[in-house]
């Protein structure tokens, strides 16, 4: 292992150069800054990297959806964008729409509640003696008040409302459930009647392949990386081939797992709802587009894991580089100002559902949105926004009012991610109602008389 890793408080740290060149800014804001990393990467929590309470999430979320109506503006006009923003009944039908698609769709909710649940679990088992939880703890709350703190996590949750599902890699059961499903229906295709060389290499059965073969790669890895006692921070130690394969990797697989979740949203639309087959091949075809969509709804989580990974083996000379002022800037509000900006283009997830996977269809796509529901679109996440950073606040205000012990702050983070899974859920589904609307109606009707979904149109 690299010598920059110390061990503190029964946990692993990381010494970076660049990070412990801040000698002006006091081992406390170091140590927050790490902190805020180790959440973000372990369990996608976005936390203050500042040694006192600060505000800066809510201005980067304000400044993330003025953006956005400025962009709606552009392309409704100012009176069409302002009417379907304050168009309450509009917006009160778009969620009944959206809660009837998850009604449809209970394997959705079932499996990733389910598995959200059973992930959490094995992990507070995991660390629920280990002194860094309660050492974080009080490092958080050393010159926070509990309200302070409540607001503040509250604040930065709303900046990532769809978090839990476009990070679901980091959802291990689930992952090796998806791992285990797609490797199965490889293997029977192996086992089958002889398929020419052209089918394949069909890109569906390709990207089947790449999705369960990186899924075991990356489940090795995380394996690797908690017997090693780094487990909320990556493994390192690989010279520089982790700062593009785990990333990578972390994309593809929080793709695949999206793409199921989109399918079976826009099915449920579409009124299959007795068919209880999971039509892999349909989840594998949405995959460019899926991984388009999560790099641009949850940005800071690949280029923090990229960051990360590279100043491991980067040297202290570069600490007043161009790229050392980027890994300070990373490491200070980084994570935060790329949020704000991703809310601009996070309803590309609607659109995605409705393309037939590739990247340039979802481009595409994406300005139709815009032009068609593009008020709809911000008063959905701005809805998004206030009611995971409610729920959010509430949980922590509950759990961290317990006395400081090991388990507290994991709980906290736990119960906050058990808040927003729900409002990500009705906001994917409000995301994808969206997507269809703004679908051209000839599309639409196309596909009605032809009995399938408008992807095949």
């Amino acid at each position: 292992m690299k010598s920059s890793r110390r061990e503190v408080g029964g946990g692993a740290l990381i010494g970076l150069p660049i990070v412990w060149a801040q000698a002006s800014s006091g081992t406390n804001a170091n140590a927050l800054a790490l902190l805020s990393l180790r959440r973000w990467y372990s369990s996608l929590t976005l936390s203050s990297p500042e040694s006192v309470p600060s505000l800066f999430g809510l201005w980067a979320w304000l400044l993330g959806m003025a953006t956005l109506l400025i962009v709606v503006m552009a392309f409704q006009g100012p009176k069409r964008a302002l009417g379907q923003l304050f168009d309450f009944p509009g917006h009160f039908r778009l969620i009944a729409g959206a809660l009837i698609r998850l009604r449809r769709s209970g394997r959705v909710v079932a499996v990733t509640i389910g598995m959200t649940v059973l992930a959490w679990t094995v992990s507070q088992i995991r660390t629920y003696h280990l002194a860094q939880g309660k050492d974080d703890l009080i490092l958080l709350t050393k010159s926070r008040g509990l309200g302070e703190l409540a607001v503040e996590q509250g604040i930065l949750a709303g900046l990532t409302p769809l978090r839990d599902l476009v990070g679901l890699a980091d959802n291990f059961p689930l992952l090796l459930l998806a791992t285990i499903v797609l490797f199965r229906v490889s293997a029977e295709r192996w086992s089958g009647p002889y398929v020419p060389l052209s089918l394949r290499r069909d890109r569906q059965v390709v990207w089947g392949e790449l999705v369960w073969g990186g899924g075991a790669l990356y489940l090795l890895y995380r394996l690797v990386s908690l017997a090693s006692g780094t487990g909320d921070l990556p493994l390192g130690g690989l010279i520089m081939v982790e700062v593009i394969i785990i990333p990578v990797l972390m994309l593809l697989l929080d793709a695949g797992l999206l793409s199921w979740v989109l399918v079976e949203l826009r099915n449920a639309g579409l009124g299959d709802t007795g068919n209880d087959a999971l039509d892999t091949n349909e989840v594998v075809r949405m995959l460019p587009g899926a991984m388009l969509t999560c790099l641009a709804v949850l940005p800071a989580r690949y280029l923090a894991t990229a960051v990360l990974l590279a100043t491991l083996d980067m040297p202290g000379s570069v600490t007043n580089s161009l790229v050392g002022r980027y890994v300070r800037w990373q490491l200070n509000w980084g994570l935060a100002d790329l949020q704000g900006a991703a809310l601009v283009v996070a309803g590309v997830a609607g659109v995605v559902a409705w393309t037939r996977g590739t990247v340039g269809g979802t481009v595409r796509g994406y300005p139709r949105l815009l032009a068609a529901e593009g008020g709809h679109l911000a008063a959905l996440l701005t809805l998004a926004g206030l009611a995971a950073g409610t729920l959010s606040a509430l949980a922590y205000m509950i759990v961290l009012s317990l006395p400081a012990q090991t388990w507290v702050l994991a709980a906290a983070d736990g119960y906050a991610h058990y808040a927003t899974l729900p409002v990500g859920l009705v906001t994917l589904a409000g995301l994808v109602e969206l997507g269809e609307r703004s679908l051209p109606m000839a599309t639409l009707a196309s596909a009605s008389e032809a009995g399938s979904d408008p992807t095949s149109a």
